[in-house]
């Protein structure tokens, strides 16, 4: 990542919260040396102007006419070899006040005065946008709305996807207010079955359950398979070496996509649709870890697998959801065994499901949680256990990470959940800036590891402490990848129902739900 001409680098459109706090970081103190830097940077620019101007001086005065009969200048080498020496000092006084400058405007991000901070016009626009995306989510909860959403199904994911590829940049600044203003308004249209929580959460509930009247009920099967007869290229080649790196970790999430992750030099295996995999890893110390990786949405609505928009309802409602009982399911087949740690990864609907899992009473009494780490989710409206670390990877332009009517900058924050945005559109990154321009580029993987590597590199200590605890879980002498396809199936064609799932933090799931799984 080089930095751009005018001196601004990629890693400037960061913006970390949470995380440990930094015991000698003072906000006001690092404002105030800010100041001095940017009044330094002021005194070197004029001295280095004094400089200059001595240099054309003595310059001058050696080939400036002599009157006839006066003596010359003397020595003009001498003043030749002064007047270079000056100018040289003035170049050298001009770069050290541009580093000045550039270093007091990373000292004012650092201390939360830039990247925390809203312009009046932006904070006007949000308003504006909320309100207005409130009356629309009334209007849309009215007595009308199955068949909006009928007429929704009928456009498919290509007419829709092409109309919001064209609005990464326009609305990037407000999608979480105009998110939050859809929910608040669906939800107060419905407030049954939103259960009066007029929030994104409680506009989820109605969608989803108006979406489950119209596609009825279904139930959810967990199958191992074997990647060398069911996926297209066949084994993949890290199936039996351990992630090891938080980065390899989410690409191996977005390689269990069909088509492959996107991301430059990776073959694609070509899984089946709705597949996730189980790796196990074992350490020197002879101890067990799992890593649990959860793709995400591959279809609008499926009626063969749950990685659909009706599971991203569900989970967005906090409900029980195909996707959790499915990778609880997996993890079960592949033999975690209670104390043994799991880290959960998760891509877009996938993170979804991790942070549901995380937040799961029941989850957490069969496993031992040991991180969570998400790109491209939106996790806000989710706890976390304290004690584990959690790391989500969001930026302003993929839409997705802002569904729960939240910004990065307003994800929970504690000493243990770190959350790092960016703003691909302010990047000197050509492969960011590129990817400011649709969703599928800002919310595809290759986006979001490059985030990491930037996050890495920034030297967060915030970051930093996150990563390493959950890589320790990661790298392993050995490992073994089992993979697992999750199907839809009718309940008519199961002879014998299967256990009801718990959904996070709430009681038994209602058999209307569907939500059970073989």
């Amino acid at each position: 990542m080089s930095p751009r001409a005018d001196g601004v680098d990629a890693r400037d459109t960061l913006v970390v919260v949470g995380g440990h706090a930094l015991d000698r970081v003072d906000a006001d103190g690092i404002a105030q040396a800010a100041v001095r830097l940017d009044d330094a940077a002021g005194a070197l620019r004029t001295a280095a102007a004094g400089c200059s101007a001595a240099s054309a001086d003595l310059e001058g005065s050696v080939w400036a006419p002599v009157p006839f009969g006066a003596a010359g200048p003397a020595e003009p080498a001498v003043r030749l070899r002064a007047a270079s020496l000056a100018g040289d000092v003035a170049r050298r006084l001009h770069e050290r006040a541009a580093a000045c400058a550039l270093t007091g405007e990373r000292l004012l991000r650092a201390a939360g005065l830039y990247v925390h901070a809203e312009s009046a016009a932006e904070r006007a626009v949000g308003g504006v946008a909320a309100g207005t995306a409130a009356a629309s989510g009334f209007l849309l909860a009215a007595p009308a709305l199955p068949r909006v959403l009928r007429f929704t199904g009928l456009l498919g994911p290509g007419v829709l996807g092409g109309f919001v590829a064209l609005a990464p940049r326009a609305v990037a600044s407000w999608s979480d207010e105009l998110v939050a203003g859809l929910g608040l308004g669906v939800s107060a249209g419905a407030p049954v079955r939103s259960g009066l929580d007029l929030s994104v959460t409680g506009g989820a509930r109605v969608l989803g359950s108006v979406v489950q009247e119209l596609l009825g009920r279904t139930e959810v099967r967990v199958l191992e398979t074997p990647p060398d007869a069911h996926f297209a290229s066949g084994r993949p080649r890290w199936a039996d070496v351990p992630s090891s790196t938080v980065d390899e970790a989410l690409a191996r999430t977005a390689d269990l996509y069909p088509w492959g992750s996107g991301v430059p030099g990776r073959p694609a295996p070509g899984p089946p649709a709705g597949t996730l995999a189980v790796e196990r890893v074992e350490h020197a110390d002879g101890t067990v870890s799992w890593t649990l990786l959860i793709p995400g949405t591959q279809g609008l609505v499926s009626a063969q697998h749950p990685f659909d928009g009706v599971t991203d309802l569900d989970l967005m409602a906090e409900r029980a959801a195909e996707v959790t009982a499915a990778a609880s399911e997996a993890l079960a087949q592949a033999g975690a065994a209670p104390g043994e740690p799991v880290v959960l990864v998760g891509h877009s609907l996938g993170g979804i499901a991790a942070m549901a899992l995380a937040s799961s009473p029941a989850f957490l009494e069969r496993h031992r949680l040991g991180g969570v780490v998400t790109a491209g989710s939106p996790t806000a409206t989710f706890a976390a256990p304290p004690g584990v670390p959690v790391l989500h990877l969001e930026n302003d332009e993929e839409l997705v990470s802002s569904l729960d009517g939240r910004s990065a900058a307003e994800n929970p924050a504690t000493v243990d959940r770190v959350t790092v945005g960016r703003a691909l559109g302010e990047s000197s990154h050509p492969a960011d800036v590129a990817a400011s321009g649709g969703v599928a580029a800002a919310h595809g993987m290759a986006t979001h590891l490059r985030t990491l590597a930037l996050a890495r590199t920034s030297g967060s200590a915030q970051v930093g402490g996150v990563v390493d605890r959950v890589e320790r879980l990661l790298a392993g002498e050995r490992s073994t990848t089992r993979f697992y396809a999750a199907r839809r199936t009718s309940p008519d064609d199961l002879p014998h129902p299967g256990p009801v799932v718990m959904a996070p933090g709430e009681g038994p799931v209602s058999p209307s739900s569907g939500r059970t799984v073989r």
